[in-house]
């Protein structure tokens, strides 16, 4: 009795733990899951650039145009890679900065920054972000009238806002932001238009053209708005039409 007990016990230990089997079906239901993420995670994989060997962006801008010619300004202007701290991290691999002046006096700083790759952690960064990141008080932000150019069907929507300085002083602003063909949107509506055009296997280009001018006063914004309005238009024009693509698609 006592030998016939100890071999049982030997052959089937109490809580014992089996494997279960799987079933044929169940082991192509999970050939079939791996399969398809493995499909999703290549087609998300962009393969294509949207532009390749861009002009430079230095010599695409004329240095005069209209009344408007580029001075000499000891003014710093707003850093348009502001936080950058990496290579990697970088989204732009073209910028320009210029003073421009007319034959009235006024003065317009022009900061252009093209990035060949928009990716999700790397892309275009927004002037009301930079701004108060380089010690600026946002104090106003909006949409500005859409600029008309003879480059595209639809006007260029633009935004515009006000900062204020530390030391005093005022800065208006006017800006668009283009990704691929996108304009404006947030940074949520930025992400998913990349991912859509990495689904594509298009990697979308990216630009930040931005106008500003120093006031004195507030209330000055208005005028300085209209100005930087046509300001804009007039440089738009004056790019070579095969270079305008950077700028306005």
């Amino acid at each position: 009795m006592s030998s016939t007990n100890s071999t049982s016990n030997a052959a089937a230990p109490v809580g014992a733990f089996r494997m279960p089997r799987l079933s044929r079906f169940s082991a192509v239901i999970g050939l079939v899951v791996m399969l398809a993420a493995a499909a999703c995670a290549w087609l998300a994989t962009p393969r294509l650039q949207a532009i390749s060997g861009a002009p430079s962006l230095d010599a695409t801008v004329p240095k005069a145009f209209g009344d408007w010619r580029v001075v000499a300004d000891t003014t710093t202007q707003v850093d348009v890679a502001q936080g950058v701290e990496t290579v990697q991290e970088q989204p732009y691999d073209q910028t320009v900065m210029r003073t421009y002046a007319n034959s009235h006096g006024d003065m317009i700083m022009l900061a252009l920054a093209w990035g060949e790759r928009q990716r999700q952690d790397v892309k275009v960064h927004r002037p009301e972000v930079c701004y108060p990141a380089q010690g600026f008080a946002v104090r106003q932000l909006g949409d500005g009238h859409a600029i008309a150019t003879d480059a595209r069907a639809q006007p260029v929507p633009t935004t515009q806002l006000l900062a204020e300085g530390r030391g005093g002083g005022f800065e208006s602003v006017r800006y668009w932001i283009r990704i691929g063909n996108m304009y404006g949107g947030d940074g949520l509506q930025a992400r998913w238009y990349i991912l859509q055009e990495g689904f594509k296997g298009r990697i979308p280009d990216g630009v930040l053209v931005r106008a500003s001018q120093r006031l004195a006063r507030a209330d000055a914004a208005g005028d300085s708005q209209a100005l930087m309005e046509s300001f804009l238009k007039d440089m738009v024009a004056a790019v070579p039409a095969g270079s305008r693509s950077l700028l306005v698609r």
